[in-house]
């Protein structure tokens, strides 16, 4: 014959316990839930947006104040005008001639007998005569002097001013049918023959 189980008794009967005289526990009230708040989140410190601005912008380097130009600022200083260069007068060039008087042949002979060409002692004075001639605006006519033959005269070519030898021409040429070196030949005959007398005794002394 099978066994009655015996059922185990779990916790505390309050009849049952009467029965021993054990005084009944009283229950512990269930607790009670506590109300659920809603979670939020964490606030987030509060930052003055000045703040917030001066340390985000970078720090201005810090830019050096201009002088003051009024002190340092020199008035402008306006370029000096330069002289104008005095206009030269207009020029024409001119071929000169002279012919060494009969006076000048002894000595010129003497000196083509030294060695010493009559051609290159003329040419020489007539160089001198050229450097030291200065035209004047006065018309001198030519000395009516014996002269040697034309192929002993002194040629070249001379620039002379424009402006005096128009005036020369005007005294002495006003239908202008000379030449300018004809116009001249009065002012210039005399220097080449003072030149070339000169010569002659400065080359007669050194070849004698």
């Amino acid at each position: 014959m099978a066994r009655k189980k015996i059922t185990s008794l779990l916790g505390d009967d309050p009849v049952y316990s009467k029965q021993f005289g054990d005084k009944p526990k009283q229950a512990k009230p269930a607790p009670v839930p506590e109300p659920i708040q809603d979670a939020k989140p964490p606030s987030a410190p509060t930052t003055d947006p000045k703040s917030v601005a001066e340390k985000q912008a970078p720090t201005p380097e810090p830019v050096a104040k201009p002088a003051s130009t009024a002190a340092k600022t020199k008035p402008e200083r306006k370029p000096t005008p330069k002289p104008k260069a005095p206009k030269k007068p207009a020029t024409r060039a001119v071929h000169v001639r002279a012919a060494p008087k009969k006076d000048h042949g002894p000595g010129l002979d003497a000196l083509e007998a030294a060695g010493l060409p009559a051609s290159d002692v003329v040419r020489l004075a007539g160089k001198r005569a050229i450097d030291n001639f200065e035209l004047k605006p006065k018309y001198v006519a030519p000395d009516e002097a014996d002269r040697l033959p034309s192929n002993m005269s002194f040629r070249t070519m001379k620039t002379l001013d424009a402006q005096v030898l128009d005036k020369l021409r005007d005294q002495a040429d006003p239908l202008r049918l000379r030449s300018d070196a004809a116009v001249i030949q009065g002012q210039l005959e005399p220097v080449f023959w003072s030149e070339l007398t000169r010569l002659i005794k400065e080359l007669r002394k050194q070849y004698s």
